[in-house]
């Protein structure tokens, strides 16, 4: 564990300029708190200076300014009142326009396999006035003494004799400590929730047994404020949200001068070229493998773990990371073989080139699938040739450690390739399938909850699936369910522009005026095609409704965004009904491989440190908004859409990008099995998991 810094190496720093930046940047939110065991003194002068302006201050150390802001009531008044508008959870974050309403509750119940500020130590943000911003500082500044996190309220609360001297020797009578201490426990902390649900705050209905609960999302102080942490030392990949009032937001956001980072990492999806892979072969010459996988950095990173080389310092990561890796590789390969794949499967409708091919491609495409494993040695030679083309790539080629277990991986995917399709038993529930091919989001929201973006919140599948299922049972007149969904991303584009609201706010109420525009809420947003998988049960299925009913109750909108079927020139029959799952397995493994399945990951993740440890050894993890955890029993509220109404904790979890070629791979009992979520509303959590 790294020992934390000393406030006294921060103020033997000579310029006072430098010596005032680096302690304004050790005594935020987003920076770990820094040891201040017998610098007591010089921490309450550092803090009370740290209420004025900047401009107010020419040296935080300065004693005598610390020692008149002790004496001036007015100014201690004010920092006093802040205390009431400190914080658990950001009501504030990102819309600054809810006002007067705070939460402070004690965090929600550990939920396993997800990350919420349960996971966290206790910690206070603030968010009021943007006036007040410098006074509530005095209070709220987190530090170590003695080992532990304290900040001047729990100084207060148990008065040490080593932080009434200090008190006593910044000029504060031991009466007026007394009082101070009086004060600050008059609005000491307690739960508080609002009576009512602000206008600007919003709300997601969410299905609870046969009604519906208004849920209000909000942002963790304790969340946002260690992701910093983590992001700042370069732990996750990050993107930047700006907000342009970020003292009116809150303390966190106005450390960081509104530039909020996020957790970004966008799904598993390539760009598909305007040109068919066969056709670029065509016209260059390329060989029927994709070469392009064996340049890729995580493949070599992969090979350079496997060849024993920058190995971890504790034998259980490594031996983590080694197994972490030759997944990657056999996945790689398979990729690195999937032309070949594709090539074989369209032999049957004759639409394949195949004019000048060498002997060995041959043999993958004629022989028969069990002979597949005889191609093994030449096969592995070929994979060697490939490994030497590769600029970075070509040091491993025929490298000792990595002999053998590439060609065990080749091995085993030949293997894997060539064994008989095995039968899928009926459950004996009638179920029919219905696959939504290439539909068109546009303008969907990209950030999971407050914390993460890259892929559209699971949620939003969830809606959607409950949307849908709404639907058709007010069009057909007959109650059916929508059981569970699959969900597949084929194309990803993000936006780089902000979204312009539009003009809603009149500049004088009372005459004829001109209309304003709100300010702009900064966001991640991007455009995606994706296929649908989902599962319907009907209670009568002797009658079932025809293709037009289907097609009809589809809803037009996904995470915030217009989602519409293909266009009509295109031609694609964007709706199919399946009840046999072995034949709508067939149409799926087929789907492109440059497109990812968002499947659930059984592990989950418990904490932050984890996750960045998970993230980086296995690259087909993604982390996501998984749900909701509530803050507590939903109850009756003034603006609520539903009659209950509660605030709830966006939780953070973690999915795996399964490339389409993995999918075929791994068979269709293991689809059927893990690829499909559905929507648990249990009342101590709300949470996309993986369908039983």
């Amino acid at each position: 564990m790294v020992k934390p810094m000393h406030l006294s190496e921060l103020i033997k720093i000579s310029d006072i300029a430098e010596r005032n930046q680096q302690l304004r940047k050790a005594l935020v939110a987003f920076t770990e708190n820094v040891e201040v065991s017998g610098c007591e003194l010089e921490l309450l002068t550092v803090a009370a200076n740290l209420t004025l302006p900047r401009d107010q201050v020419e040296d935080l150390r300065d004693v005598s300014l610390a020692k008149s802001l002790f004496q001036n009531k007015t100014h201690l008044k004010h920092c006093i009142e802040e205390v009431q508008w400190f914080h658990t959870h950001n009501l504030k974050y990102p819309d600054a326009r809810v006002s007067k309403q705070r939460i402070l509750v004690q965090s929600p119940e550990l939920c396993s396999g997800v990350i919420t500020g349960a996971n966290l130590p206790f910690q206070l943000g603030w968010s009021h006035n943007s006036a007040q911003v410098n006074p509530a500082k005095l209070f709220l500044i987190q530090f170590i003494w003695r080992g532990e996190n304290n900040t001047l309220l729990d100084v207060l609360a148990n008065l040490d004799k080593v932080w009434k001297n200090a008190f006593l020797a910044l000029g504060v009578a031991p009466g007026q400590l007394n009082e101070l201490k009086r004060q600050v426990l008059e609005v000491q902390l307690v739960n508080r929730l609002p009576e009512e649900v602000s206008e600007f705050s919003k709300q997601i209905r969410i299905p609870i047994h046969d009604d519906y609960c208004a849920l209000t999302p909000v942002v963790s102080h304790s969340v946002q404020a260690y992701l910093h942490q983590l992001i700042y030392d370069r732990q996750f990949q990050s993107k930047l949200t700006e907000h342009s009032h970020p003292a009116s937001v809150g303390s966190l956001v106005a450390s960081v001068g509104g530039n909020t980072r996020i957790l970004f990492y966008p799904p598993r999806v390539r760009r598909a070229g305007a040109k068919s892979f066969f056709d670029r072969r065509a016209e260059n010459g390329l060989a029927v493998y994709d070469h392009s996988v064996l340049k890729g950095r995580s493949f070599i990173n992969a090979l350079s773990c496997i060849a024993g080389e920058h190995p971890a310092p504790i034998l259980r990561q490594r031996r983590q990371l080694r197994i972490s890796a030759l997944r990657y590789i056999r996945k790689q390969l398979a990729l690195w073989l999937a032309p070949m794949m594709e090539l074989r499967d369209s032999l049957d409708s004759n639409q394949a080139d195949v004019s000048s091919i060498h002997a060995l491609e041959e043999k993958l495409l004629y022989l028969p699938i069990e002979q597949l494993p005889t191609v093994l040695n030449e096969l592995n030679i070929q994979l060697h040739l490939g490994l030497q083309k590769a600029k970075y790539a070509a040091r491993y080629a025929y490298h000792p450690n990595l002999m053998a277990p590439l060609k065990h991986q080749l091995s085993w995917l030949l293997r894997y390739l060539a064994r008989p399709e095995g039968r899928m038993s009926q459950d004996g529930v009638q179920s029919l399938f219905i696959h939504f091919r290439q539909l068109k989001v546009h303008d969907a929201s990209l950030m999971s909850n407050p914390y993460v973006a890259g892929i559209p919140s699971l949620t939003a599948l969830g809606g959607l699936m409950h949307h849908y299922q709404r639907r058709l049972t007010d069009m057909l007149e007959q109650p059916c369910k929508v059981v569970k969904g699959a969900w597949f991303i084929s194309q990803y584009h993000i936006q780089t522009e902000k979204k312009l609201p539009e003009p809603s706010l009149l500049h004088h109420r009372s005459k004829v005026s001109n209309v304003q525009r709100p300010g702009i809420i900064d966001g991640v947003h991007g455009d995606l095609e994706m296929d649908l998988v989902l599962e319907i049960r009907f209670t009568d299925t002797t009658q079932l409704p025809d293709l037009m009913c289907f097609q009809a109750a589809f809803p037009s909108r996904f995470a915030g965004g217009t989602m519409h079927p293909p266009s009509l020139y295109e031609q694609v029959n964007w709706l199919n009904i399946y009840r046999d799952k072995a034949e709508l397995f067939r149409v799926l493994s087929r789907l492109p491989r440059s497109g990812c399945w968002i499947y659930p990951e059984d592990k989950g993740t418990e904490s932050f440190e984890a996750l960045a440890f998970r993230l980086k050894a296995e690259p087909d993890l993604r982390p996501i908004g998984m749900g909701f955890l509530p803050l507590e029993q939903p109850r009756e509220r003034k603006n609520s859409l539903s009659p209950l109404h509660c605030y709830a904790e966006p939780c953070l979890g973690v999915i795996r990008c399964m490339n389409p070629i993995d999918v075929r791979l791994a068979g269709k009992k293991a689809f059927f099995e893990s690829a499909f979520w559905h929507f648990d509303t249990a009342m101590d959590a709300m949470l996309m998991k993986k369908a039983p």
